[in-house]
This record gives structure tokens, C-alpha cells and sequence, in this order.
């Protein structure tokens, strides 16, 4: 499997199947898909919980399969709102906490989790946000190019929360609101995530208001 995103400002994901490989995309990501791929609206079977589990982290029960069955390679396109961030889960053996409805496809299927932050729900993003486990690459609706923060034990940063992607789950526990009457002022709002190290967080390049 090969997958390239392409564009700027505005990005979408070139993905090129094998024969008999699978890829998979959040209902609505699509944008084309060659002849020789099947696609498959699966229905995420796991009871009560799982559909639970889906609907509160801003997901739909159903999940979309792209399976090449032709001999050749086959391509597809799938496209977020506006970019996409790429995040390998295997170096993220805890997952990843992301915001709420911020999947769009992944190379291998994902179990996708709610997660219930105070922190986020004072800050004014909610709740709710999604944790996301599993194996392959996972990619997340973004705007612009999203930047890398690698945080050290005993460091903390404060991110703005509506610039906030996600982050290994891990550093869940050391989110915290910072309420400040300065930053209200500044026009960041009254309070942004505290998160302490050792934390690695992606946070979009583009101040999103």
C-alpha cells in the first residue's frame, strides 16, 4: 500500500492498493475510487457498546472498506474538511486522544473509543473526545500542515484549544485547564490545555477561530 497526501492549503489522500489489500474511510471521505475496488459499508458489529462508543466520539456505526480485488494496483482519493495529518499507531502503543469526529481513514481498521476530559469540556471542545487504538497509519482531519511538539518530562506546553489535533495517550492524565484573564484579552480565550511531558501533540499551523 502506498499513501500520499497531496495539495497545500486544501489536502487529500492518494492511496494505491495491491491486489487483495483493504483500506478504510470514515462514510462521506471518499472522493473516487478505480474500477477493481469493492467497497463494503460495514456496520461496526460490537452490541450496544460499540455503537455507544462510536456515536459519542462524533463517529458513524458505519465504516467504510475498500478491498482491491483486481489483479492490478488500484487508486482511491479520500479528503477530510480541509487537511489531513498522518499518525502512525504503532508508535503509540496506549493510542492516541484526538478531537471528537476527527477520523477520516486509516490503513488498517481502528477501534475508535470516547474519552472523558474535564479539561476539554472547560476549555469549550467538549467532553468528549476520541481515543483511537490499533495498528497501521490513522489520518486526521487537520487545517494546514500540523506541527509536532515533542514535550519533555518535567516541560509542560499551553495550546490553544481550538488548534489542538491530538496527542499519545499517555499524556492524557496531565491535561489541565490554564485560566488566564490575559489570555481572554489576548483573544486565545479564558483557558488552554496545560499538557505536561513527556507528551508528544500534533497542533494545526493555522489559528482556527
Amino acid at each position: 500500500m502506498n499513501c500520499k497526501v497531496i495539495g497545500y492549503d486544501f489536502k487529500s489522500l492518494e492511496v494505491q492498493l495491491q491486489p487483495s489489500e483493504r483500506f478504510f474511510c470514515e462514510r462521506g471521505a471518499l472522493i473516487y475510487h478505480e474500477g477493481g475496488i469493492e467497497k463494503n459499508v460495514k456496520v461496526i458489529d460490537k452490541g450496544i457498546t460499540g455503537i455507544l462508543k462510536r456515536t459519542l466520539s462524533g463517529e458513524s456505526m458505519f465504516l467504510v472498506e475498500l478491498l482491491n480485488t483486481s489483479p492490478a494496483v488500484r487508486k482511491l482519493m479520500v479528503a477530510g474538511k480541509m487537511g489531513l495529518l498522518p499518525v502512525e499507531l504503532k508508535l503509540f502503543p496506549n493510542g492516541i486522544i484526538c478531537r471528537k469526529g476527527f477520523y477520516i481513514a486509516s490503513s488498517k481498521e481502528v477501534d475508535i473509543d470516547f474519552s472523558l476530559n474535564m479539561s476539554s469540556f472547560i476549555s469549550g471542545t467538549g467532553l468528549i473526545m476520541q481515543k483511537i487504538t490499533g495498528e497501521g497509519t490513522v489520518f486526521l482531519d487537520s487545517v494546514g500542515s500540523a506541527i509536532c511538539l515533542d514535550v519533555p518530562h518535567g516541560d509542560s506546553v499551553f495550546v490553544d484549544e481550538k488548534s489542538f489535533l491530538c496527542m499519545d495517550g499517555n499524556a492524557q492524565n496531565r491535561m489541565s485547564s490554564s485560566f488566564s484573564g490575559r489570555g481572554l484579552l489576548g483573544g486565545e480565550g479564558l483557558s488552554m490545555f496545560q499538557i505536561g511531558g513527556p507528551a508528544k501533540i500534533y497542533v494545526n499551523s493555522v489559528n482556527v477561530k
